[in-house]
């Protein structure tokens, strides 16, 4: 038999990387100098609508480097070695920051809920006042944690006020919610917030960016010495005045997320590209809990809509899903991190997937189920039918 990945590239529904924009696909293949006009044409273009999917008035500064070096980059921009920083950490990625953060900065403090909730704000301020903490100079928080597949949403606007009644900036990581969920650095008072390429904006890997928008923001970047030479906001700023990078970007990777977002923003629409990641993600969950798996995140409004979140069902060893989905039909979805580690899967749900995809997803999780226990082939046809027949405005 021939193996399908002899022949074909896997679907991708794991958490990023996610499948490209046929747009960005065939951007990938230009090839330009990045200190020539056509550079600073698309460079200045690229930034223009990555303001417009932050909702932001302030500059954005592009990094070639995944997330993880937008989170360095606001680290060694924003945090000094004798600021007081909150962390908010309810998930993997808010850990990650905090380890980060903890690498230059000597007075951290953790605010951790278990996985699969999120913190109050009003509890946050009772932990606060408890410690008697009445100054901080950053709060940090993930917007949308990967794993467990939890999100804020609109509680980041409270969480930016309390910073701000402490005398503090927010920093907001949004690697994995940007361009999927709604999120607005206007309107929610956001000081700083990242994001990367590879996730709900339907481009490659290997670009990260950074936004700071206000004048709390900018008076913090003057009173910081940044370590980094690569991650310098102060150098990116005399660049970005150019309409280029201080170092040699990943131009083809440019090119490609330039052309994401202009499928986005000029044929889509941003609204629109975020509700089809809404539509997508309720027809998910309602199809696999027709087929009798159970979200592990219980709260919906807390509940991602990019990345989904699954229990195993008791009768399946973790890995055998994954790999029977890899295997057979090259659909490629992932596994819990840390504690959650085998306990459930992870569904990405960014970027450009179509019905098509869908349908194939779910038929294929329902048909491995199927092979552990044959009581659901019913429920398998039902949520078939389920895919095939809602309403969805995707292809």
């Amino acid at each position: 038999m021939v193996h399908i990945l002899e022949h074909e590239d896997p679907i991708l529904f794991v958490p990023g990387p996610s499948k490209l924009i046929p747009a960005a696909r065939a951007a990938l293949a230009r090839h330009v100098g990045h200190r020539c006009p056509e550079f600073r044409k698309m460079f200045r273009s690229t930034v223009e609508y990555l303001r417009e999917v932050f909702d932001t008035e302030g500059e954005v500064h592009i990094f070639t480097a995944s997330g993880t070096g937008a989170v360095e980059a606001a680290v060694t921009n924003f945090i000094t070695r004798d600021d007081k920083v909150l962390v908010l950490n309810f998930g993997t990625f808010g850990r990650r920051f905090r380890e980060q953060i903890e690498r230059k900065c000597r007075n951290v403090i953790e605010y951790k809920v278990e996985y699969g909730l999120v913190p109050s704000p009003d509890k946050v301020r009772a932990f606060l006042e408890q410690n008697k903490i009445k100054e901080l100079d950053v709060v940090v928080t993930v917007f949308n944690e990967t794993n467990p597949g939890t999100v804020l949403r609109e509680r980041v606007r409270d969480f930016a006020k309390l910073a701000h009644d402490y005398g503090a900036i927010i920093i907001v990581d949004n690697v994995s919610g940007l361009g999927g969920d709604y999120f607005s650095c206007s309107r929610w008072s956001i000081d700083v917030a990242l994001s990367s390429s590879q996730k709900c904006l339907g481009a490659p890997p290997g670009l990260s960016f950074l936004t700071l928008r206000t004048y709390e923001a900018e008076k913090k970047l003057n009173k910081t010495t940044s370590e980094s030479t690569y991650f310098d906001i102060k150098i990116s700023r005399k660049f970005l005045q150019k309409n280029e990078t201080p170092f040699t970007p990943a131009v083809n990777v440019l090119a490609a997320l330039h052309a994401a977002l202009k499928y986005i923003l000029e044929n889509v629409g941003l609204a629109t590209w975020i509700r089809w990641h809404y539509e997508r993600a309720n027809i998910i969950i309602k199809a696999l809990t027709m087929l009798g798996l159970e979200p592990f995140v219980k709260q919906e409004d807390v509940r991602s809509v990019t990345v989904l979140s699954f229990k195993y069902p008791s009768q399946i060893i973790a890995k055998t899903l994954r790999n029977e989905l890899y295997k057979k039909v090259g659909i490629d979805i992932a596994d819990g991190m840390d504690e959650l580690r085998g306990k459930i899967f992870r569904i990405g749900n960014m970027g450009w997937i179509t019905r098509r995809d869908l349908m194939l997803l779910i038929s294929s999780i329902g048909a491995v189920l199927c092979e552990y226990n044959k009581e659901i082939s019913a429920s398998l046809g039902e949520a078939i039918r389920e895919v095939f027949s809602c309403y969805l405005s995707i292809a």
